[in-house]
């Protein structure tokens, strides 16, 4: 995880524990991406609603790379 990544998930773990969240709610891991995503690239639809099977297979591997990186 690089430092921008890191301080983004501390940040957003402090704001979490001040509002009191359980640890299971609390932000464990982050992905951020340079490109915003756009209807042209078809992740969103015309009326910039997420489509979710589309944003899975983009980011499958990071999202088990985040997900196994929870387990150790």
């Amino acid at each position: 995880m690089g430092p921008e990544v890191l301080w983004c998930v501390q940040e957003l773990v402090a704001v979490g524990k001040a509002d009191k969240l359980k640890g299971y709610e609390l932000v464990k891991a982050v992905h951020l991406d340079a490109k915003p995503w756009s209807v042209d690239d078809e992740l969103l639809t015309p009326t910039f609603k997420l489509k979710r099977p589309q944003l899975q297979k983009k980011y499958q591997v990071v999202l088990d790379a985040m997900y196994s990186g929870l387990k150790e």
